[in-house]
């Protein structure tokens, strides 16, 4: 369901003769932060609400900051106006998003593993001034946020036990000196923002939350989406130290606790309750 706050968006019809694109695009996507619209040669993506606005504003910048030094995997951003709302427009990449790289054959996973290691690997190397005002970033200063946000809106709803788990894996990670690691991340390095083509990597999408953070972050998020087993592979031509293992399960856990968040705060019941499962399932 298309969520109440963009109530009065511009038609697809309206975006197409704004932008000068064919009629009749294919909705892509529905999801917790943006309509998106496959117009054939070019995807449009109009926020659900006034922060997916800054968003886009912000993404546009961090690609435009990053693409130069990246494999050419990224998409150029474009904003534009249409009818007192701003889209972001990008020509399409190759590929589509898979959610289960084991039905792939053996050598494609291999390639695909590959690829993606060598992603990471690059983005992870830029250095951290590529993006504006990365010195004044504290990389605990989130985490902090996120646990005072959880107790506020997360934990009440949670059955005590779970809470105190929950309440000891933020403490332990909270002391860890390893956080003080400052790296370029994408930030949301899953299944659905990974393109793929004839089991070849062709694609990095949304870096809406690229950002200052911990590398492990999106290897959690890669494992997260794709598996263990396929993390395996990944490993294979990049290192991932016990440590890192540590903060990966930290993140891990993190991840339907996002969603309870969005869901309370965006008053979005589907992405609530699937959280709330995934924790207590866990």
């Amino acid at each position: 369901m298309i969520p109440d706050p963009i109530a009065g968006r511009p038609t697809p019809a309206e975006i197409a003769a704004a932008l000068k694109l064919p009629p009749s695009p294919k909705v892509v996507s529905t999801g917790q932060n943006n309509l998106v619209l496959d117009f054939g040669e070019t995807i449009v993506r109009l926020p659900y609400y006034p922060s997916g606005v800054r968003e886009l504003a912000r993404e546009a910048e961090v690609l435009a900051a990053l693409r130069p030094h990246l494999p050419p995997l990224v998409p150029v951003l474009e904003l534009h106006d249409v009818g007192g709302h701003v889209v972001s427009m990008h020509h399409k990449l190759a590929g589509e998003p898979i959610t289960d790289p084991g039905a792939l054959p053996r050598e494609d996973q291999k390639t695909l593993a590959r690829g993606l290691a060598a992603f990471l690997a690059a983005l992870h190397a830029l250095p951290v001034s590529l993006l504006p005002g990365a010195e004044a970033v504290d990389p605990l200063a989130e985490w902090h946020e996120l646990l005072r946000r959880c107790e506020q809106h997360a934990f009440p709803l949670l059955p005590a036990r779970v809470v105190a788990d929950l309440r000891q894996r933020f403490n332990a990670f909270l002391a860890d000196p390893g956080m003080s690691a400052r790296t370029i991340i994408h930030g949301d390095f899953g299944a659905g923002n990974i393109l793929v083509h004839d089991g070849r990597l062709t694609g990095v999408i949304d870096f809406a939350g690229c950002g200052i953070g911990d590398p492990a972050y999106d290897f959690a998020s890669l494992a997260a989406g794709f598996g263990d087993g396929f993390l395996a592979l990944v490993e294979r031509h990049t290192p991932i130290s016990d440590a890192m293992r540590e903060r990966m399960a930290f993140y891990r856990c993190t991840f339907p606790l996002l969603d309870v968040l969005f869901g309370v705060e965006q008053g979005d019941d589907e992405a609530l309750q699937a959280g709330l499962h995934a924790i207590v399932a866990e």
